[in-house]
Order: structure tokens, then sequence, then C-alpha cells
């Protein structure tokens, strides 16, 4: 990956994860020393997000959200595969990186 690609995944990551932890600590699910942590680590997210999601935003606002909702949608869909299943993923990840077309060919065939 180019720095450019790994700055914009942290972006992306930060964002995301501030969406995330919002619900939990708003909803009261954090208690105490969780909270207050959580808590910080918001606040330090937010100065990541200020230095570099909202500079990709400003830059390619149709751009930024595409990439937002098409990462957020991997992370979901991730989360909801049970971990007994997670090494068969791997795998599937895996050979598409070492054969994107073939993986490709195999999804398309599949989900028609």
């Amino acid at each position: 990956m180019t720095k450019t690609d790994k700055v914009t995944h942290i972006a992306i990551n930060s964002e995301i994860l501030i969406n995330r932890l919002n619900d939990p600590i708003a909803d009261g699910y954090f208690k105490q020393k969780l909270k207050q942590t959580a808590k910080a680590f918001l606040q330090e997210l937010l100065k990541v997000e200020k230095e570099y999601y909202d500079k990709f935003f400003d830059k390619s606002e149709d751009s930024t959200i595409v990439v937002y909702e098409t990462y957020d949608n991997f992370m979901k869909t991730i989360a909801n595969v049970p971990i007994y299943h997670m090494q068969n993923i791997t795998s599937i990840i895996e050979a598409y990186q070492k054969d994107p077309k073939s993986i490709e060919g195999i999804v398309n065939k599949i989900n028609r």
C-alpha cells in the first residue's frame, strides 16, 4: 500500500469508528472507566477526522461518500460472519489477492 492508501484507510476507519462509538456511549452501554476512555479516544479520533477525512470530503465529496459507504458496508458484512467461518472468509480473500479475476467470475456466477 502506498502512503496515500494508508492515510485514506486511516481517515475512513476513523470516521466509521467515530460513528460506531457514539451510539454505545450515548445509549449507556459503556460505564465508568470505559466510558471515560471511549470519550477521550473519540476526541483524538475527531482530530484525525479534521486533519484527514474533512480534507478528503472537501476535495471530493461524492467520492468520499462512496468510499465511506463501501468500507462501512464491508465492515458490517465481515462483522456478521460467524467466528467459526472466519477462516473460510480469510481463504477467500487470500484467493482474491492471488487471482482477482477468477474470484470475481466465481462471485458473479454465484450472485446471478
